[in-house]
């Protein structure tokens, strides 16, 4: 279980076939955010959650199966793509964001961006449209593991903003229109739409 509350970006230095099912994913880190690091720890990267497989303190590696990349943005993942991460909430940690799972649901593709003073504002369509109903205004979403609000939501798309801390923290500060973004609509939300 997650936050959404990014504690570091990373940045991807390899993406390699392991074999027909799985990818491995090498990530590197400027400071040694691995070093209390286990193996088998969960971390989650763009909002996915993975395992640890190797680590030392600044780089760790996660196999990806591959149902995971054909959901996710992982699979257009180039060598030294930036990526959030965030490591599994502990008990007794203090919980800001919201209930992330790790669960990317889909993907989304960035069609407007605008700025009000020092807020930028980005407007997300899904590839799959059925995640509107689970999406309203000012409810939770992950994009790209980052917990926001969604600032208004028609039929077809939302809006989110982007405060300068988000876009100092986080690798959303380097996205532009015509981008994919991961997508996990808030759990209680799919719970209130299942049918």
């Amino acid at each position: 279980m997650f936050t959404g509350i990014v504690s570091e970006v990373g940045q991807v230095v390899a993406l390699t076939k392991r074999n027909e099912k799985e990818r491995r994913l090498a990530i590197k880190t400027a400071s040694a955010y691995f070093a209390d690091a286990k193996l088998g720890d969960s971390i989650m990267v763009d909002g996915v959650c993975l395992t640890i497989t190797t680590y030392n303190d600044h780089e760790a590696t996660f196999d990806v199966m591959v149902p995971t990349m054909a959901v996710t943005r992982m699979q257009d993942y180039q060598v030294g793509e930036v990526v959030n991460l965030e490591q599994a909430i502990r008990a007794g940690d203090r919980f800001d964001g919201h209930f992330v799972l790790g669960h990317v649901d889909g993907t989304g593709t960035i069609t407007t961006m605008s700025q009000t003073d020092e807020t930028v504002y980005l407007t997300i369509t899904p590839a799959d449209q059925t995640l509107m109903r689970q999406i309203v205004t000012k409810g939770s979403i992950a994009v790209n593991g980052v917990s926001l609000t969604v600032v208004t939501a028609s039929a077809t798309a939302f809006v989110i903003a982007l405060i300068p801390h988000t876009l100092t923290h986080t690798m959303l500060r380097t996205v532009q229109t015509g981008d994919v973004v991961n997508l996990e609509t808030d759990v209680l939300a799919k719970y209130l739409t299942k049918e």
